[in-house]
């Protein structure tokens, strides 16, 4: 658990450092060539310094009690406290070992020991802006109840009232509609890239052929092939995103390494927070935990930021159709949604 929490928490910080370098301190500092190389673990145990190789997305992953930072394997790109520096050589594997160029030491290794900031603490897990989609709307009416309720009503009287309990916390938030209008799958994930958001939450009624089926369900995004991580829709967004950030534009290198983190972090964070939406809302409303799903849902494989898709009842359950028709469930169930969310913030 400790594992996979550092894992976690080192991917978010260097996706913030990203962000932070491309919004003005994206000027990389060169070192003079040097050709020694050392073995990072070597480095490590001497400075006490923990470190993770992540062999999926080649990416060494450091992190000291106050400081996190990483490097791409056969890159020379260093991330340090918001700082973009260039190494004098590329971090590379050599007969399974990973070896850093000599000045890498004195650069991130030194700074990481000393603690250059001791006032700086790094928000891990705060939420501050959220995207709430309402599915359907429009022309598009969802699912259908029994008695003929439909989905883009009840999903967006949820969705408005959540909106309402989040704000209370102070979190801002953006609904992809506030009316019944139909926007387009690829309009909802454009709105996503467009603002620097920490959440996707896209809210959503059940449908099943069996009348018995009840409870609450939420979806993560499941692995993508090659094929979907290339997706129109998913690079079109990635250049929304890249074209607000004050960074070298049509930089190849670090669009790369900056989509890779982006995916890495989605695919920590979206499964653990479905996983506890689903039963601190279940539990708070009172109903069947169906637990945390994975799909390949179009709004989940293509916006950019950790998303979940919440399915909050059955309207083809009689019972439960009765219950989303009224305002006092459709409350409870916003302010289940919002609780776990805020709850899984603070942890």
């Amino acid at each position: 658990m400790l594992k996979e929490n550092f894992k976690i928490r080192s991917q978010y910080f260097i996706f913030l450092s990203f962000l932070l370098i491309i919004n003005g301190c994206a000027t990389a500092s060169r070192r003079p060539s040097v050709s020694k190389e050392i073995p990072l673990n070597q480095l490590c145990e001497r400075q006490k310094i923990n470190w993770q190789w992540d062999t999926i997305n080649q990416i060494v992953w450091l992190s000291a009690p106050e400081f996190k930072a990483g490097v791409l394997i056969n890159s020379p790109l260093m991330i340090f406290q918001g700082e973009g520096i260039v190494l004098s050589a590329p971090v590379r594997i050599k007969k399974s070992v990973v070896v850093v160029p000599a000045d890498f030491e004195r650069i991130l290794i030194e700074r990481l020991a000393k603690g250059l900031d001791k006032n700086f603490k790094f928000p891990l897990g705060n939420i501050r802006y959220i995207i709430l989609d309402p599915g359907h709307g429009g022309k598009d009416p969802g699912a259908i109840g029994v008695t003929g309720v439909e989905e883009k009503d009840i999903v967006l009287d949820i969705t408005k009232r959540l909106k309402k309990i989040l704000e209370g916390y102070g979190i801002s938030v953006k609904m992809t509609r506030e009316t019944d209008e139909f926007i387009s799958l690829q309009e909802r994930t454009e709105i996503a890239s467009r603002l620097n958001a920490d959440l996707f939450v896209s809210i959503h009624a059940n449908s099943s052929p069996e009348r018995n089926v009840d409870g609450i369900e939420v979806f993560s995004l499941r692995d993508l092939g090659y094929l979907e991580k290339n997706e129109a829709q998913r690079k079109d967004n990635h250049r929304l995103l890249f074209g607000q950030l004050a960074m070298k534009k049509h930089h190849p290198d670090l669009e790369n390494i900056l989509s890779d983190l982006l995916y890495s972090h989605k695919q920590a964070e979206s499964p653990l927070l479905a996983d506890f939406v689903a039963e601190q809302t279940a539990q708070y409303v009172e109903t069947s935990n169906r637990g945390l799903k994975d799909a390949r849902f179009y709004v989940l494989r293509n916006t950019l930021i950790p998303a979940i898709l919440v399915e909050v009842g059955f309207l083809s359950n009689p019972r439960e159709e009765k219950f989303l028709k009224t305002s006092i469930y459709r409350q409870k169930v916003a302010s289940g949604l919002a609780r776990s969310i805020v709850e899984y913030s603070n942890r």
